[in-house]
């Protein structure tokens, strides 16, 4: 279980004499263990800001985060973080780098190479495992990036807007190559993203932010069925959540839309 309790983070001013600046609001927000939460809203909003908050590079300026109880106020194994870049080390080779999170874990070289090669299978990537970043495609590289952090087994992926910088058929590939995944293993997921279309096909949960400071303007639950077929984005139920969310992110609902 995961609880945001007013969850509040402000920055320092940007000029002299200026306020600090509100990024997130009293956020109240909870995530049970193997859901798969999508955060949606406009840039500044404070999403990122959540997740690295949750992922403990940031600490809350207010309230706080709990664990299963316990306070996050720092990086912890259980919790593992992909970025909208893949980050993987150029001089690397593919299974190098999806060994790293062994080795950090560990302290020394992983040995684990029949997990590593299980993994590799598992995201698709078999026969790359010699391949060097520079040699991958963009979706590639994003499966890496996933199998070098699911490597440790982690109860939490948090994932930050991961596959923004694809072309839209490769997105759509590494939404369902995701999907996949998480129904097989089961993480607990937060995932950030500005794709209304992309939160309603991956999500439990759909929770729509307001413009700075970040609030909850709504909380969603998505019942559009597990494993969830690919045509749903054509059906009626689906193009209602989509309308009602968009609805939610029209600058004129903002004021009546906020969650007390």
């Amino acid at each position: 279980m995961i609880e945001l309790k007013t969850l509040t983070k402000f920055y320092p001013p940007t000029k002299r004499g200026s306020p600090p600046v509100l990024a997130v609001d009293h956020v109240n927000m909870s995530m049970d263990d193997g859901e798969f939460l999508c955060i949606v809203g406009p840039s500044g909003c404070g999403k990122t800001t959540i997740l690295n908050m949750l992922a403990g590079f940031e600490r809350p300026s207010q309230g706080q985060i709990l664990l299963d109880g316990n306070l996050v106020d720092k990086p912890g194994p259980e919790r593992v973080v992909v970025f909208q870049q893949p980050s993987l080390f150029p001089w690397m080779s593919v299974f190098d780098n999806i060994a790293l999170g062994l080795t950090l874990r560990e302290g020394k070289k992983s040995q684990h190479e029949q997990k590593i090669d299980a993994i590799i299978d598992t995201v698709g990537l078999k026969g790359f495992e010699k391949h060097f970043p520079y040699q991958l495609s963009g979706g590639m590289q994003q499966r890496a990036a996933i199998a070098r952090a699911l490597i440790t087994e982690p109860e939490i992926l948090l994932m930050d807007e991961p596959f923004g910088a694809l072309d839209a058929q490769t997105r759509t590939e590494m939404q369902r190559f995701l999907l996949s995944l998480w129904e097989r293993l089961r993480p607990t997921v937060l995932f950030i993203t500005h794709d209304v279309e992309e939160a309603i096909i991956l999500a439990d949960r759909v929770v729509v932010m307001t413009p700075r400071p970040g609030k909850i303007a709504s909380d969603i639950p998505i019942d559009l069925g597990r494993p969830r077929q690919w045509d749903v984005s054509l059906s009626p139920e689906f193009l209602r959540y989509k309308k009602t969310v968009l609805n939610i992110l029209r600058p004129s609902a903002h004021s009546s839309q906020v969650a007390p």
